[in-house]
């Protein structure tokens, strides 16, 4: 059974992981703000604690194996453990429901192609019959799905070898001629 995987490039996952930073230099600020008050000295000064240990555990595992430079969504989860020990079960929930976007919008765009159906795996996955669609091609490392209901999906290859252009057209165009 012939079988296409293609992976989409998600170009907005650099903006996602400037907002964590951002989210962590507010959260930092607040400890450090916190320190001030005699009621939330401790907490703060341990929140801030283990976020530098979080932080520097993070350079030193980039750095040891060549994985990305950017910050994961354990940080929220961190940050909302941190909020736990103040009990603000506010940030918590929040902080636990933006770690929870965060690793979604993280996660591979990836499509598989099977005779039988057209599978999306990402948040949330779906399936799509090939009687849906007008068109399905791949041209200049650009997947482009054409639904007939005028609906486009249009996106970058991430890894432009993975996929023979040739091989994926005729596939897909004959996948269409049989529905």
């Amino acid at each position: 059974m012939q079988q296409f995987d293609i992976i989409l490039k998600n170009d907005k996952i650099k903006s996602y992981r400037h907002i964590a930073l951002i989210i962590l230099l507010l959260n930092l600020a607040i400890f450090i703000y916190l320190l001030f008050y005699d009621r939330y000295r401790y907490e703060a000064a341990s929140a801030i604690l283990l976020i530098g240990i979080y932080v520097f555990m993070r350079l030193y595992f980039i750095k040891k194996y060549k994985q990305g430079n950017y910050l994961d969504q354990v940080l929220l989860f961190v940050l909302a453990g941190c909020w736990l020990g103040l009990q603000n079960y506010l940030m918590v929930t929040a902080l636990v429901i933006l770690g929870i976007l965060y690793h979604l919008t993280l996660q591979k765009i990836q499509f598989v192609f099977t005779p039988e159906k057209i599978t999306r795996f990402s948040f949330p996955s779906k399936e799509y019959d090939w009687n849906l669609f007008n068109n399905v091609i791949v041209k200049d490392n650009v997947l482009t799905l054409d639904f007939k209901n005028d609906k486009l999906i249009q996106a970058e290859i991430e890894n432009q070898k993975s996929v023979n252009e040739q091989q994926f057209n005729s596939f897909a165009r004959s996948q269409l001629k049989v529905q």
